[in-house]
């Protein structure tokens, strides 16, 4: 693709799709990356740029990812549905493990990627499970007051959020939600509020990496920062930025009952995306 390519039609259907990824990523406490992912590897495809194919894809996917984030953050935040030290711990945690996994799998050469997915897709499959039989009963009470935890307790699950990011590219929100709310006890509109605090911590280091890392070969001339091309990005980004807010407030008005079951259909959609594409 080069700048002239870039039409109406083109920036009309990126900006449905920004609205798209934030909304859900607002409403599932998600980064987006299942909309975002697709969206970029449809528009490097066609390239001869093997190597800096996944780069193009991962770095514009984890900077809207990043946006969406801190916008639904501070949504959250006003809400006082999140909690920014939790949030901290957990990130760190993430990036730690992400970050640790990572050079392991690179100096061993370990790069089973059919493997990884299976992993992934039990682990998805187990806690999708987990989740529907533990569903609030009911008549329960549906906005209960989230008590948080010793913040100790919120490394492992940036822990395996991290290991799992690692080896799929995927994770964040699908490994965190049922974490917070399951083991941690945590309310399900609380765990996707904390979990969308969670994503940009872990997205930043991967980020930052890749708008340095010079590619070698530029999509759009003069319009990258790195691997970043901003034609296509920023109204995405705008567009994301604009509808997490609107995800966020939608999924305040549903039932705990009905988000959950939102959610495990969105891990059910991950799950094939995995397995079949």
């Amino acid at each position: 693709m080069d700048f002239s390519e870039y039409n109406l039609w083109f920036f009309a259907l990126i900006v449905l799709l920004g609205f798209a990824g934030g909304f859900l990523a607002g409403m599932l406490g998600v980064g987006g990356g299942l909309v975002f992912v697709p969206v970029f590897q449809e528009i490097v495809k066609n390239h001869e740029i093997a190597a800096d194919r996944v780069p193009y894809v991962l770095a514009n996917s984890l900077l809207i990812v990043f946006v969406v984030g801190i916008s639904g953050s501070i949504k959250h935040i006003k809400i006082k549905n999140t909690h920014l030290q939790a949030a901290l711990t957990t990130g760190l945690a993430a990036v730690f493990s992400s970050l640790l996994l990572s050079y392991i799998l690179r100096y061993f050469h370990i790069n089973d990627q059919k493997m990884f997915n299976y992993i992934f897709c039990g682990i998805l499959l187990l806690t999708g499970i987990k989740m529907w039989y533990g569903k609030a009963p009911k008549g329960s009470i549906e906005n209960e007051k989230a008590v948080i935890p010793p913040l100790k307790n919120f490394i492992p699950a940036g822990l395996i959020a991290g290991l799992i990011t690692a080896i799929t590219g995927l994770g964040g929100g699908v490994i965190l939600i049922p974490y917070f709310n399951k083991v941690l006890k945590l309310p399900i509109k609380f765990s996707t509020g904390l979990s969308l605090t969670v994503i940009p911590i872990i997205a930043l280091p991967l980020l930052v990496f890749y708008m340095l890392n010079k590619p070698e070969m530029e999509l759009f001339k003069g319009l990258q920062t790195g691997h970043i091309l901003w034609p296509t990005v920023f109204p995405m980004i705008l567009a994301a930025a604009i509808a997490s807010p609107y995800g966020i407030k939608t999924a305040q008005k549903m039932s705990s009952n009905t988000l959950l079951i939102i959610f495990l259909i969105f891990i059910s959609v991950n799950m094939t995306k995995i397995l079949f594409f």
